[in-house]
């Protein structure tokens, strides 16, 4: 990897949750070094992984000594190793990415050069695809729903629909301290309860430009556990309104994403 020379781009600091990701934690390391961006942190949380994975992880922690940091022991889950990697994180810009999603190209400089000129912001989003196990993207006209949604930016949709796609989401330190730490289940990381306590307080610049690709395969399409998902995330948007509306239009989306998950599994 050859470092792009970027001067005074902040530093920022990516966690990356793992267990058992052999099959996918080789492209999520590329798509992190490959960015050249000359100011980084990578802290993977691994869950004590036997299929693997620490030894990928090893090749590029030896490879790359000043950018990752890791450890590899059996922790509570998703969340925990999330939030135990963002409060070790030194970066001003905080980020994760589970060990099965990727970024596109240029995308850690687009950030940097943001908040770089933007001291003051929150947090910022970009566009993001999704992808099968095998890479290819799928679900296209869910992703132009969402963007539109995105690009239209108003916290009162976000109270209807999570319109914003976790990878392609960054948080200034300021706004991890002052607002986290992430919640969830012991294997769900529920972001959507961060981005409505922040979106209250400030909505996220959106970068026009797909940042990432989420890969959704059959181990996080369980219909059994995304119903019970789908409660939690109903109970999460009313703590943020008590708009009859806008509470009633969260549980009919809500509807549909299980109409369509059951639709993709028959």
């Amino acid at each position: 990897m050859k470092l792009r020379k970027r001067i005074n781009l902040p530093k920022i600091s990516i966690v990356i949750p793992s267990f058992n990701k052999a099959s996918y934690m080789e492209a999520t390391l590329c798509s992190i070094v490959d960015q050249n961006y000359p100011n980084l942190e990578v802290i993977i949380q691994d869950g004590g992984s036997g299929d693997g994975t620490v030894e990928i992880i090893k090749k590029y922690a030896n490879k790359y000594p000043g950018i990752f940091a890791w450890e590899s022991k059996k922790d509570k889950g998703q969340v925990d190793a999330i939030n135990k990697g963002l409060n070790k994180a030194t970066g001003e810009i905080l980020n994760f990415i589970n060990a099965d999603d990727i970024y596109k190209k240029d995308a850690l400089i687009e950030i940097g050069r943001y908040f770089k000129d933007n001291s003051d912001a929150l947090w910022m989003t970009g566009y993001g695809d999704i992808t099968d196990k095998d890479g290819k993207v799928i679900l296209r006209l869910i992703t132009i729903y969402k963007n539109f949604l995105l690009n239209l930016n108003k916290y009162s949709l976000l109270l209807i629909v999570n319109f914003i796609t976790q990878p392609s989401t960054f948080l200034s330190r300021k706004a991890y301290r002052q607002f986290g730490p992430f919640t969830g289940t012991r294997d769900y990381v529920m972001e959507y309860d961060l981005w409505l306590k922040l979106g209250k307080i400030q909505m996220p610049k959106v970068f026009q430009k797909t940042l990432s690709s989420f890969r959704l395969t059959n181990d996080n399409i369980s219909s059994t556990s995304a119903k019970e998902l789908l409660k939690i995330d109903n109970k999460i948007t009313t703590k943020y309104t008590s708009n009859g509306l806008l509470l009633a239009l969260h549980k009919l989306h809500n509807l549909g994403r299980i109409f369509l998950l059951n639709f993709m599994q028959s």
